[in-house]
């Protein structure tokens, strides 16, 4: 039996297995998880990520952010301003 097509819903594409980015901006940090799997949009680029993967890189996020943050309490020369984070997964 043949797969069906998914359609996007913003604009009617077709959805197929693919890539992408999300972007965390907390408070100073902003952290960019690169090459997540997600279903997305050949028409639009719209990206649609499943559940258990937005909830394993909400994990990743977290941890990353409390280390980062318990780094820089030993680190005062780091002080205060944007800090930007870009992990590959």
């Amino acid at each position: 039996m043949p797969k069906k097509e998914r359609l996007c819903p913003e604009c009617r594409g077709i959805v197929k297995s693919g890539k992408t980015e999300l972007v965390y901006e907390l408070s100073d940090i902003k952290i960019t998880v690169k090459n997540v799997t997600a279903n997305v949009c050949s028409k639009c680029g719209q990206s649609f990520v499943s559940g258990r993967v937005a909830e394993d890189v909400n994990r990743l996020v977290n941890r990353i952010t409390e280390d980062l943050n318990s780094f820089i309490k030993t680190q005062p020369h780091i002080g205060e301003g944007h800090k930007e984070i870009a992990i590959a997964v």
